[in-house]
């Protein structure tokens, strides 16, 4: 448990999510998002209201990506930390920040629900079907189907950046080369998996992920 907790920790100070300024913005933008926010774009209105989601998947997917080339890394593989532990530490530490995220959005969904259902109706051709995709995806099925897609980047990203760096060619592997083939791998998921169940899609993505990544971690990655 301590290696995972020091894992965890880590993670989060290295994100900068620690830092007192950084946490005061995001306070004050979770009250706004909370009291305020009107859009006559029901696209600006969903993003502005998940913005904490957004940010948190974005920043888990750029230390995901960005891990297997910093020195952090370098000290965890010098350390005799198992491989399960360094992986699964950061993975319960960006679940619980992405949980936070998803928890913000569907806080400020269910406040501006009925101003939805008032207003888009009237300005929309297709208001009551925006409302109506909106309302299913509120609630703990929407809170789940967040948290397991935003988890399911991370774990991608991680996943594809330990591949580039136990390749034939891991002395040459690069942080943009890592992005790329990430961004290349989410849309072929996408492609083939788009008809699924997201929440079952972000599930599959998590669980094949983090097996590959702790035995790339274990026996590939120098």
């Amino acid at each position: 448990m301590k290696g995972l907790w020091n894992s965890a920790k880590w993670e989060l100070r290295e994100s900068g999510l620690l830092n007192w300024k950084v946490l005061l913005f995001l306070g004050f933008w979770a009250i706004y998002d909370l009291v305020s926010a009107r859009s006559w774009g029901s696209v600006a209105m969903t993003g502005h209201l998940s913005f904490h989601l957004i940010v948190f998947a974005i920043l888990a997917v750029c230390q995901g990506l960005r891990w297997p080339f910093t020195g952090s890394f370098d000290l965890e593989r010098t350390s005799d930390r198992p491989a399960w532990q360094s992986l699964l530490g950061r993975t319960l530490a960006w679940a619980a920040v992405i949980a936070v995220g998803s928890a913000l959005q569907q806080a400020s969904l269910w406040i501006h629900l009925e101003w939805f259902k008032a207003l888009y109706p009237q300005i929309f051709s297709d208001g009551a079907e925006q409302v109506a995709r909106l309302e299913a995806w509120t609630g703990g099925a929407g809170f789940l189907t967040a948290l397991l897609l935003g988890m399911g980047l991370y774990v991608l990203s991680i996943t594809v950046a330990l591949c580039c760096k136990s390749g034939k060619k891991r002395h040459r592997a690069t942080l943009s080369t890592a992005a790329v083939m990430t961004i290349l791998t989410g849309l072929l998921l996408w492609f083939f998996l788009r008809s699924l169940p997201l929440g079952f899609v972000g599930l599959g993505v998590i669980l094949t992920g983090l097996t590959a990544s702790i035995w790339l971690l274990t026996y590939k990655v120098e």
